[in-house]
C-alpha cells in the first residue's frame, strides 16, 4: 500500500515538472504515466490495490483529457484501455475494467466531446450501476447509471433529428457467462449522456430499449454491425440441452445467425440470415488481457 503511495506523489512530482511544454511532449509523457497506471489496473493482484490505481487512472486521465488539443491525441500505448470515436467524430470514449476479486467486473468510461455550445471539449465520466439495475433491457439509463461494458462499435445512421448512436458492448461477467450487449446513446441537454430507446423491435407490439445476450464463458458468440447492410448480425444462441432453458450461462452458439436491421428509425428483429459478409469489415486487434470482445 505505502509503494502505491509513494508512486503516486512521485507521478505528480513528474508531471508537475514538464506541465509547460509543448503539447505534444506534455501528452507523451501523460501517456507513459498512464500506461504504467492502468497496467497496474490490470495485473495488481488484489482489488484493493488496483482501486489505488484506478483512481490516479481516472485522476491523470481527467487532468490530461482537460488539454484544448488532446481530442486529437491517439494514446496508442494504452492497449489496456479502450479507445474508440464515433463516426461522425463527435466523441470519443475512453473505456476500461477492474476484475474484483470475486471475479466479476466492474467498468469505467470518460466521453470527451465537443461542446458546440460552447466550442470546446468536455468530459463525462460514465458510472457502471449494472449489478443494480434489475431490468435493464426496458430501463431508461444515464452517464450515473449505466449498464458498463467495453465499447468495441459504434454505429451512427444519419437521419434529421435528434442524433444517437447505437454502440455494441462486451461484458466478461461473473466467470460463468459471459454478455454481449447492444445498447444506444445520445446526449440531452447540458453536459448529459441518456442511454436507452424502445427501438429494438421483435414486431409492431414488442419493443425494447437494449437487447442483451448472455452465455456460457467458455465458448464465443459474435455480434457485429455490417455497414453495407446497416443490420447488426448475431449467433443463435440456444441452452445446451433440454431443462437448461433460461439458465443462460450454458447457452451456446447454434449454427445459426439473426439480426436486428435498421428501417425508418428502428431495430427490427430478423431471424435466419446470412451471416456471410461481402465487404471488407472492421478488424478488432485484440489488446493483452482480452480486453477486446472474442
Amino acid at each position: 500500500m505505502k509503494k502505491i503511495i509513494i508512486f503516486n506523489i512521485c507521478i505528480l512530482y513528474s508531471l508537475s515538472a514538464f506541465s509547460q511544454k509543448g503539447n505534444n511532449q506534455l501528452f507523451s509523457e501523460y501517456e507513459d504515466t498512464l500506461k504504467v497506471i492502468a497496467d497496474r489496473v490490470m495485473n495488481l493482484p488484489f482489488e484493493a490495490e488496483k482501486r489505488i490505481a484506478n483512481n490516479a487512472l481516472i485522476e491523470y486521465l481527467t487532468e490530461v483529457l482537460s488539454y484544448e488539443k488532446s481530442f486529437n491525441y491517439h494514446f496508442d500505448s494504452l492497449i489496456t484501455i479502450s479507445r474508440i470515436k464515433s463516426p461522425d467524430k463527435r466523441f470519443r470514449i475512453f473505456n476500461w475494467l477492474l476484475k474484483k476479486d470475486n471475479n466479476t467486473y466492474e467498468y469505467y468510461g470518460i466521453v470527451h466531446y465537443y461542446n458546440k455550445n460552447k466550442k470546446k471539449f468536455e468530459l463525462i465520466t460514465l458510472t457502471d450501476n449494472s449489478n443494480n439495475i434489475r431490468t435493464p433491457e426496458q430501463e431508461n439509463l444515464d452517464a450515473s447509471n449505466w449498464y458498463g461494458g467495453i465499447i468495441y462499435d459504434i454505429i451512427y445512421i444519419k437521419k434529421p433529428g435528434k442524433k444517437y448512436y447505437t454502440i455494441l458492448l462486451w461484458d466478461g461477467n461473473d466467470g460463468y457467462s459471459t454478455k454481449k450487449i447492444i445498447d444506444v446513446m445520445y446526449f440531452s441537454g447540458k453536459k448529459k449522456i441518456k442511454f436507452g430507446l424502445p427501438i429494438f423491435k421483435k414486431n409492431a407490439k414488442e419493443s425494447q430499449k437494449r437487447i442483451i445476450f448472455q452465455y456460457d464463458s467458455k465458448t464465443t458468440a459474435s455480434v457485429k454491425y455490417n455497414y453495407e447492410k446497416q443490420e447488426i448480425i448475431f449467433n443463435n444462441l440456444v441452452p445446451q440441452r433440454k431443462g437448461l432453458e433460461g439458465l443462460y450461462e450454458f447457452y451456446i452458439p447454434e449454427g445459426t445467425f439473426n439480426s436486428y436491421k435498421y428501417k425508418n428509425g428502428k431495430w427490427w428483429f430478423k431471424e435466419d440470415v446470412d451471416a456471410r459478409i461481402k465487404q471488407k469489415i472492421k478488424k478488432y486487434k485484440k489488446p493483452k488481457r482480452g480486453l477486446s470482445p472474442n
